[in-house]
């Protein structure tokens, strides 16, 4: 038997963005790693520009993708229906649009695809594949196995390899997904880590959590064991962890040259109506100030289109990211995920405008504002963009990516 394995991605600014932040996406990656190994694989990611084989001689074909993806997930899976295939669905957008996403597949993966995946693969040999599978507990993470590193080449990705670290987030931020996705946060066995780092080759690695520092003594150890390996790391966390000098202090010792941080608005209301009362704004300068003093880039996007901006959000964002001295930026108009609590309050009061999935992108204003308009939104993200990019972050930016390219290369010689 035969799979192949894509990961879907829309032409928009949206995938722009994630190219630009590219690692081997987790969704593809568990899932060929759970597959069995008499079962062949072939694997594609349209995020990094790979094109879709309609000719490939796969039995299943499993697309992947999230919602602002979901129109060209749908696209692929109707052309390989239309030749006969067997068309398995799964991602973000799947487990929260399940009846619309089996007028395109012939199956769905709900959820974490571990063992749920192998279920499925038996059950199409035995001629009695359900329409969906979907996993009942939380997947126990000793038991993931590490991302295939023979598939896609790592040159795919500029030579950055992800491991994954964690599962799920303790914060409830209204507008994420990942705590719906996942029930709760799940750490990996930091041994297990360190070992999969260690076999993959890479010196830039991305440790894949969405609050790499939740667990203040699980970061400790971690960052402790990464220190031997020499290598550059990329991560996503909260400001205030930068309020933590000795796990700060460890982190940068052992790589920490990239960080994402979920800064999103400076307007403090917002922040607190989207369940994100926990980010401290005056603090931010100040933890920044420390994260550079340690040689990290930090890049955040920043967020138009909350409930309460008005048209002085874009000036005051442009004044805040310059006081703050961020690095790297970028303009997005807050997507309603469906399946978010920030989704279910729009739909509840009627302010969702479209259900077109290919302008969920970040640039487009897809439920009713009672402040901005369409227009204002497009005029005030290119005040922001025209002004937000100094040149000091730019220099500091492109010392950053040499830097890094370097330590790439020298993993290859």
């Amino acid at each position: 038997m035969k799979v192949y394995i894509i990961k879907a991605c829309a032409k928009s600014i949206f995938k722009e963005y994630k190219k630009y932040m590219a690692a081997p996406p987790q969704s593809i990656f568990s899932l060929a790693s759970c597959t069995p190994e008499n079962i062949k694989i072939d694997m594609i990611d349209e995020t990094v520009d790979m094109k879709v084989d309609y000719k490939n001689n796969a039995d299943i074909v499993a697309i992947f993708f999230s919602t602002p993806d979901a129109m060209r997930g749908y696209e692929i899976a109707d052309e390989f229906r239309k030749l006969g295939k067997t068309v398995v669905l799964g991602g973000l957008h799947v487990k929260f649009n399940q009846e619309e996403a089996l007028g395109h597949g012939d199956s769905l993966l709900i959820g974490e695809c571990e063992e749920i995946w192998e279920e499925l693969l038996l059950d199409y040999r035995n001629g009695a594949m359900k329409k969906s599978y979907e996993r009942e507990i939380e997947m126990d993470l000793s038991k993931v196995k590490p991302f295939p590193k023979d598939i896609i080449p790592l040159s795919q990705y500029n030579y950055v390899w992800s491991v994954l670290v964690s599962r799920g987030c303790v914060n409830r931020c209204s507008y994420c997904l990942v705590n719906r996705f996942f029930k709760s946060m799940r750490f990996r066995p930091i041994d297990d880590i360190i070992e999969e780092i260690k076999n993959s080759g890479a010196k830039i690695i991305e440790l894949h959590s969405d609050n790499l520092t939740a667990d203040r003594e699980y970061a400790k150890e971690l960052f402790t064991k990464l220190i031997p390996l020499n290598i550059k790391w990329v991560g996503e966390t909260t400001a205030d962890f930068a309020d933590d000098d000795e796990l700060l202090e460890l982190a940068a010792k052992s790589g920490l040259s990239y960080l994402l941080l979920g800064l999103e608005t400076p307007a403090r209301k917002e922040l607190s109506d989207m369940d994100k009362g926990f980010m401290k704004i005056e603090r931010v300068k100040n933890q920044i100030k420390k994260l550079h003093e340690h040689g990290i880039m930090i890049d955040s996007a920043m967020l138009f289109g909350f409930a309460g901006h008005t048209k002085d959000i874009f000036e005051e964002t442009v004044k805040y990211i310059k006081e703050i001295d961020l690095d790297v930026t970028h303009a997005v108009v807050p997507i309603p995920f469906p399946g978010t609590k920030f989704y279910d309050q729009l739909d509840k009061e009627g302010k969702i405008v479209t259900k077109d999935w290919a302008k969920y992108d970040g640039r487009h204003l897809v439920y009713k504002h009672d402040h901005l308009t369409e227009k204002d939104i497009e005029e005030g993200i290119k005040y922001f963009e025209d002004r937000a990019y100094t040149l000091k972050a730019t220099y500091r930016y492109y010392k950053f990516v040499a830097k890094m390219s370097a330590k790439a290369f020298t993993s290859l010689t």
